[in-house]
């Protein structure tokens, strides 16, 4: 996706809906252009295309919230495909942060498998060739575009890895971290337990806010990606229970 097209996702998500003729003036190019951009972002599920403009999808779909904070997720993502080594097996989940990390691992070249529980990432990435994609089996959520569920914990149990990385909507200081669905919290816990070390990739927002599920607990996390807005005392706080913090 190239950079204008990326700035267009954030100016949507900003304020939920742009005109053509808007967005021309403010990347100072053609509305010819700017059609053809949206023809693309649309393509990828980014933003809805309406008669002369842009806006952004149901609030809960997947795609939404890809494109919600979308610069921010991008930073994050890119951070976290340093901690992957070529050739590796790793778990990624079904958050929306996940998908860009998935993309952003699978052009890095590093020729890495990922196991997932999302078809949006196996859809997300299938025209490029730097990863192999192993698709988890369960039931199908359709606006989280994943599977959940016994089937998924199941087929989970056939691998072990050193890795998984996940994303997160909420967190509180006696909870954790927190989903808002039940079916992902229980699928998440599985999936965590077959891996060695967990990365939780998150922007600082989510540290505002504390879920309803808890699925995961502080001494179980291995590293935090997250950006500059994580508050002081939440960060402090996560240090001194050993989590190694990345800040973009």
């Amino acid at each position: 996706m190239r950079e204008r097209q990326e700035e267009i996702v954030n100016y949507v998500s900003r304020s939920g809906k742009a005109g053509v003729d808007e967005l021309a003036q403010q990347f100072h190019t053609s509305e010819v252009t700017i059609r053809k951009d949206l023809d693309v972002l649309a393509g990828k599920g980014l933003l809805r295309r309406e008669r002369g403009c842009a806006v952004l999808n149901d609030p809960d779909d997947i795609n939404y919230k890809l494109a919600f904070n979308y610069e921010t997720k991008l930073k994050i993502a890119k951070a976290a495909t340093a901690f992957v080594a070529p050739g590796e097996t790793v778990l990624v989940e079904a958050g929306s942060t996940c998908v860009l990390f998935a993309e952003e691992l699978a052009k890095a070249g590093k020729n890495v498998t990922i196991v997932t529980n999302s078809v949006h990432v196996a859809n997300y990435i299938k025209d490029i060739n730097g990863a192999e994609i192993i698709l988890l089996g369960g039931n199908y959520q359709k606006k989280r575009q994943a599977v959940v569920g016994p089937m998924t914990k199941l087929c989970v149990q056939n691998f072990h890895v050193d890795k998984i990385f996940v994303g997160t909507e909420g967190y509180g200081r006696k909870s954790g971290f927190t989903s808002d669905d039940l079916n992902r919290s229980d699928t998440l816990s599985a999936m965590i337990r077959s891996a060695n070390h967990v990365f939780v990739m998150t922007e600082s927002g989510k540290f505002s806010r504390a879920g309803s599920v808890p699925f995961l607990q502080f001494e179980d996390v291995y590293a935090l990606i997250t950006d500059s807005g994580l508050p002081e005392a939440e960060k402090k706080f996560l240090e001194k229970k050993g989590i190694r913090i990345t800040v973009v």
